[in-house]
């Protein structure tokens, strides 16, 4: 079945049903309505001292309570001066309506879900996408918006399950090929190279679940148990080389891979000020890059006439555009402690390739680890943070210090930095490295005011 519009067009209907049979209520009720203003403007802290970003974003939240439930929508207005002045954007963010019953609750709409809890990479928390057009020039809590979906969660004391049923795909908003914020290719070549969008036609194939079960006990111990068939949010690229007129050009297809994921999340608390956490994701499938021992033992960014040649034979016998589907495993143990004013928190992470050959350009075993400090003080209206990430196999970073201001009501300003840097990455290297957006460093001032 190559499409399911009947099926979306069902998913509309109940979501008109339920939003129908609530409008005698709304009419006659008041409606609240919250949000902010915000003014970012980031600035390269080399020279010349470009603006990266002028930004102004308006978000109107409304939200009504009646009898059976909620309904709620997040509206983003969004004006980006730095391209121009009269750019504007809209954007649903979240639309969705909350149907309440005794021991449990339906949730259907454009909705934010947030699973897991590691900090600087995403492990269980895939179900939202993110917007990563612009990487970090955005305030955290941007980057991700609705889904569309049925959330239904059903209550047994203080635990509950949660079911989710997504009908359409979602992937996550990646930069533009050849701008400042999209990664080097993995494979890296002096070829003229082409990314080809494709997000996967909507069909009953696509359709996307996922489940967890959360534990809250009396005895300091959280406990998520996660199970999904959900896409990898991010792609992968089906590499093929095209000629013609005796010139090459490479062409890189945006792939996305559904997969089987089980999980867990865990919070302990060791004592009033040491907590453990951890977490963990195991795929049945993940793509990875690679590429036969002929065509590693080339300089692709340098190729003699004959290596040119060898090259287009190895591509033109190549049909599964160079791409490996692997299972996978991702990990993070982490702990946070609090002493005197600071909290310190901190995680260890781990990537795990199985059934590895050395064709893959990723590594068998990935490392990283995250480091964050926050202090309040001045009576709680300034607080200092500091958040890092540093790659082992790489030897690259990246470090995001901060310091705000919210001494007057309804009001927050921000002045921080944005900081990237490292080894220079070997040719074909698998992974993001920070080091390729050392010349994005930047620093940035976020004023909000909220009503």
């Amino acid at each position: 079945m190559k499409s399911y519009s009947h099926f979306f067009r069902f998913f509309a209907g109940i979501l008109s049903i339920a939003i129908g049979l609530s409008l005698p209520t709304l009419v006659s009720a008041q409606v609240d309505m919250s949000g902010f203003i915000r003014n970012y403007n980031a600035v390269e802290l080399q020279p010349d001292h470009e603006i990266l970003i002028g930004r102004n974003r308006i978000r109107i939240d409304f939200s009504k309570d009646f009898s059976q439930g909620e309904i709620f929508i997040s509206n983003d207005i969004e004006q980006l001066y730095s391209a121009s002045t009269d750019s504007l954007s809209y954007d649903l963010r979240e639309a969705y309506v909350d149907l309440f019953f005794t021991n449990s609750d339906l949730r259907i709409g454009k909705q934010i879900i947030s699973w897991g809890r590691s900090d600087g990479s995403s492990i269980l928390d895939i179900l939202s996408p993110n917007d990563l057009s612009e990487f970090l020039t955005q305030d955290f809590t941007d980057l991700r918006s609705g889904v569309t979906a049925i959330s239904y969660s059903r209550y047994f004391g203080s635990n509950y399950l949660q079911i989710v049923v997504n009908p359409v795909f979602e992937p996550n908003n990646t930069p533009k090929f050849n701008t400042r914020w999209f990664p080097r290719p993995v494979v890296s070549t002096s070829l003229p190279t082409e990314i080809i969008d494709s997000k996967p036609e909507a069909s009953l194939d696509d359709l996307q679940l996922a489940t967890r079960f959360a534990y809250r006990s009396n005895l300091n111990i959280d406990l998520d148990l996660s199970f999904m068939y959900w896409h990898y949010p991010n792609p992968s690229y089906f590499k093929e080389l095209q000629t013609s007129n005796n010139n090459a050009s490479l062409k890189l297809k945006e792939k996305f891979t559904q997969s089987l994921i089980a999980g867990y999340s865990s919070s302990i608390k060791l004592s009033d000020r040491l907590f453990l956490k951890s977490e963990s994701a195991y795929y049945s499938n993940r793509n990875f890059d690679y590429l036969s021992n002929q065509l590693q033992g080339i300089d692709l960014e340098n190729p003699s006439p004959a290596e040119q040649a060898q090259i287009i034979q190895e591509f033109n016998q190549n049909s599964d555009g160079f791409l490996k589907e692997r299972p996978w495993l991702i990990s993070m143990i982490g702990l946070r402690y609090e002493l005197f004013d600071i909290a310190i928190s901190t995680q260890f992470f781990n990537e795990h390739i199985f059934d590895y050959n050395n064709t893959i350009l990723q590594e068998k075993n990935f490392y990283y680890s995250t480091l964050q400090l926050q202090r309040s003080f001045a009576r709680d209206t300034w607080e200092a943070s500091v958040f890092g990430r540093y790659n082992y196999n790489g030897d690259d970073f990246w470090l995001n210090p901060e310091i705000t201001y919210t001494g007057i009501d309804s009001f927050e300003a921000s002045l921080g930095s944005q900081l990237f840097g490292g080894k220079q990455p070997v040719q074909n290297y698998g992974h993001l490295s920070f080091d390729n957006f050392d010349g994005n460093t930047f620093g940035y001032l976020k004023i909000s005011a909220y009503f």
